[in-house]
């Protein structure tokens, strides 16, 4: 299952490249600061081939941090790690369940992935926008480890935003029902700012993605941080449709995931 995690890492570009348009304002860093993101997803995928129908279903819970290792009035460098990963599986009426606290199934293929990736740490260097600049460890990637796991893809590349962040406060003075649309040639967002006042923003927004290999549409809502540009809360509800590749085999796909995002500043 390749193409969800690539798909999802490329609508949350688009998503908080936009937004950072409506936005103004620096973020100041401080070395040692530390910011907490906590992504609980729900997802449930059925794939057909003829008369063979597989149905798999996750829960994914990530604690994942943030720490500054280093600042400047340019910018600083982030190290990114994982905290906690519990992740349940449901396929074919056998259960495999992960926990980063607990000892690993020497057999679990799948469980050896995971700790793989519990283990790896990522560290960039970003300017005083939250944009990422230079990429100094690159995070560990495995799309189909990650789409069969149910778990979010995060986007580590120049030019890309923190995860818990968009680029700047978005600008207090957009008021309620204010709207906005971006377009390429296969995605369109269509944004509204739901509610507003001197500390926080909600946006809500909907994203078609269509060609490829699945067409996905996707309603999600987010709470902002006027003054520090952080994404305090994010939910989202998708549903994608088209072709998957499993171990080689195409199958159609319909997939719905649910993914809740919690942030903080320790």
């Amino acid at each position: 299952m390749k193409t969800t995690p690539t798909k999802l890492k490329y609508i949350f570009i688009l998503i908080t490249a936009c937004i950072s348009s409506f936005a103004y304002g620096q973020v100041r860093f401080k070395q040692g600061d530390e910011f907490q993101r906590q992504v609980i997803a729900k997802s449930n995928c059925v794939l057909q081939r003829g008369g063979q129908t597989l149905n798999v279903s996750s829960v994914s819970i990530a604690t994942k941090l943030y720490k500054v290792t280093d600042a400047s009035d340019r910018g600083a460098s982030v190290t990114i790690s994982t905290d906690k990963l519990i992740d349940t599986i449901n396929a074919m009426n056998q259960v495999m369940v992960y926990h980063s606290g607990r000892p690993v199934d020497p057999n679990s293929i799948i469980q050896a992935g995971l700790q793989k990736l519990f283990n790896a740490q990522a560290s960039v260097s970003v300017n005083n926008k939250g944009e990422i600049v230079a990429v100094k460890r690159p995070a560990m990637a495995n799309d189909t480890l990650l789409s069969f796991a149910g778990i979010q893809p995060e986007n580590l590349s120049a030019g890309s935003t923190l995860p818990f962040m968009v680029n700047f406060p978005v600008n207090p003075s957009l008021k309620k029902g204010y709207t906005w649309k971006t377009s390429t040639s296969s995605a369109e967002i269509n944004y509204t700012i739901y509610a507003a006042n001197s500390l926080t923003t909600t946006i809500t927004y909907k994203v078609s993605v269509l060609g490829g290999s699945l067409n996905s549409r996707i309603n999600g809502t987010m709470l902002i941080d006027n003054n520090t540009g952080m994404v305090l809360k994010r939910y989202s509800q998708s549903v994608s449709t088209g072709y998957e590749m499993v171990n080689g085999i195409v199958y159609t796909a319909t997939r719905r995931t649910a993914v809740t995002e919690i942030c903080n500043k320790k």
